[in-house]
């Protein structure tokens, strides 16, 4: 099939603005309609992004017969139902991570989506992009041997101001689902599984969400992963895995564009994936080949997987007593 991919964004925030540029940059997909609530602001980013037309009702915005894709930029607690919304109206969706709150959200979506056979994948970026994937190649090579123990943090310093997506109970805030969510799917990344074993230790912000979280995932053989993630502390965001043969060193291991190998007892290797742009093209670039090839579900973000990771966040904050105002 040849065609071009019309999408649609539905929440005109920052991320969907950063989303806007890189797809710019995907050859066969264009901007076709925005929605925001405000519709000023769903104006502005339309003109920005040289849309042609924009909603301030996210139903009109779904209905729109003109769209093939929608990508879901709304804030965590409205991801289940700005996705339902969408695949009941038959789009395809793209929803930024996490796709919901908790994996019983997660798992209604999925089951709608294969119901009504519409594609529907989590936007985590991560998962496609070019340092990634080669990254990913290189552990099987087994250049370090058997992966035994990952380490990874995501802290950044946020101001607990009233109304932000990071602090507000009610938006689903707290460092595991917006930053956590990154150091779970990268330890899943390398040791290519699930893990068995769930532990982990949380700080509250006044407002109850989880400000500094530590966790420690177990994996088959007693692989480990050691993770963290903060809204009040800065941290490196690098990720280091050790193999019985060396270790890799990955910084910025979200949306890295390079990487260290360092064998033991041999020279540090230096490995270059840099990107254009931000990087969200290339998790486009994946619905647009799963569309035009007819799929409803990528292999390389599963919908399982996707599931699985809210599981684990699930019973972090089972663990934690952390429940959020919107859940059943």
């Amino acid at each position: 099939m040849d065609r071009t991919i019309r999408w649609g964004i539905l929440g005109c925030g920052n991320i969907a603005d950063k989303f806007a540029i890189d797809l710019q940059r995907v050859s066969g997909s264009v901007l076709r309609a925005v929605a925001a609530r405000d519709y000023g602001r769903a104006q502005n980013f339309a003109k920005k992004h040289t849309a042609e037309r924009m909603y301030s009702d996210y139903t009109a915005l779904v209905n729109d017969p003109d769209l093939d894709v929608i990508y879901v930029a709304t804030t965590h607690n409205f991801h289940y139902e700005h996705s339902a919304l969408c695949l009941a109206a038959n789009k395809a969706v793209l929803c930024e991570k996490p796709i919901c709150v908790n994996a019983q959200e997660a798992q209604k979506l999925v089951e709608l989506s294969r119901k009504k056979e519409i594609f529907l994948m989590e936007a985590m970026w991560t998962r496609f992009l070019p340092a990634v994937n080669h990254l990913k190649k290189d552990i099987e090579s087994g250049i370090i041997g058997t992966p035994q123990l990952v380490q990874a943090d995501f802290g950044i310093i946020k101001p607990p101001e009233s109304g932000s997506r990071f602090y507000e109970k009610k938006l689903a805030a707290g460092a595991l689902l917006d930053l956590g969510i990154y150091t779970i799917n990268f330890a899943n990344i390398v040791f290519g599984s699930q893990p068995e074993g769930i532990s982990g230790y949380a700080k509250f912000t006044d407002q109850g969400v989880d400000q500094l979280s530590t966790y420690n995932l177990i994996y088959s053989e007693g692989r480990q992963a050691l993770l963290s993630s903060s809204i009040a502390l800065p941290t490196p965001h690098q990720a280091r895995i050790f193999g019985d043969k060396g270790r890799i060193v990955i910084d910025d291991f979200y949306h890295p564009q390079q990487y260290q190998i360092i064998p033991n007892g041999k020279n540090p290797q230096l490995v270059n994936k840099a990107f254009d742009g931000f990087g969200y093209l290339y998790e486009a670039m994946e619905v647009q080949r799963c569309l035009l090839g007819g799929k409803t579900e990528s292999t390389i973000c599963s919908l399982n997987e996707t599931i699985a990771v809210m599981r684990v966040m699930d019973d972090l904050r089972k663990q934690w007593g952390l429940r959020y105002p919107n859940e059943n």
